[in-house]
């Protein structure tokens, strides 16, 4: 029976370790992680998680046409490698274009092998099938464990690990209005603001990305009104004086046989 308790305990500690604590520093004491860039000043990085998805992204990147915004995708390769057509407009529209990872999984609970392919390989194929220059990566929900946190600190890799400081619900149906206030209410400088262009995630409402939709102009209006510019990450990174992350480094990472350099 002792032994038995000795393997839990292990187990524990392990798990503690490697999906646990690593959310607790990035989360919860905020560490590590990019979340905001106060030094920006009175500018927002307007970015999306999820998509590209056929049905939402395309409307939205008309509505943010119509109001003059560019933004910051962070994109499922998966999804991005089928959809092309979506990413090309994106990058052709002066957007830019990071990685969320190859799909949407929940990274804690990933072996290391995995945990590299859902940000390096993603990004790797990210750049080769469209040319971009990858540096930033969105965990999904999120969410990080030992080896991603570990690799992405500091951009030592080439990628560096951010997150948000403004996050409404807006995955499920919300009205536009009700979205615009809650941004406002947590509106500060160098913000970083998180929404979704697509409902196929778990948890998401279907539909929700019609009331994101609605909100751009509305919320173009509201911080143009208080005197915030509304852009993509890089903008906000350029306006605050912080510098990209270097090249990234496929070799070495990943758990077995090392990457060829590239």
């Amino acid at each position: 029976m002792g032994g038995w308790w000795l393997v839990v305990l292990v187990v524990a500690v392990v798990a503690l370790g490697y999906a646990v604590l690593p959310n607790v520093w990035t989360r919860v004491l905020k560490r590590t992680a990019l979340r905001r860039v106060p030094a920006a000043g009175r500018r927002v990085a307007l970015t999306f998680d999820d998509g590209p998805d056929p049905k939402y992204t395309p409307r939205l990147l008309d509505a943010l046409a119509q109001c003059g915004v560019r933004a910051t995708f962070f994109v499922i390769a998966e999804k991005a490698l089928r959809h092309p057509d979506i990413v090309e407009r994106m990058i052709r529209e002066g957007h830019e274009v990071q990685v969320h990872g190859m799909r949407h999984v929940l990274v804690p609970v990933l072996p290391p092998g995995s945990a590299w392919d859902q940000a390096f390989t993603a990004a790797e194929k990210l750049q080769e099938r469209f040319g971009l220059s990858i540096r930033w990566y969105r965990p999904t929900w999120g969410l990080c464990n030992l080896p991603s946190l570990w690799w992405t600190w500091g951009g030592r890799r080439g990628l560096r690990m951010v997150t948000w400081s403004i996050m409404v619900g807006d995955w499920r149906r919300t009205d536009s209005g009700v979205l615009r206030d809650r941004i406002l209410r947590r509106l500060h400088p160098g913000a970083i603001l998180v929404l979704h262009d697509s409902d196929e995630t778990w948890g998401s409402e279907a539909g929700a990305p019609e009331r994101v939709i609605e909100l751009m102009p509305e919320l173009a209006a509201a911080l143009a009104a208080r005197g915030y510019r509304l852009g993509p990450l890089r903008d906000l990174l350029a306006a605050g004086g912080l510098p990209q992350p270097g090249t990234v480094d496929w070799s070495g990472a990943a758990p077995g046989p090392p990457r060829a350099q590239r």
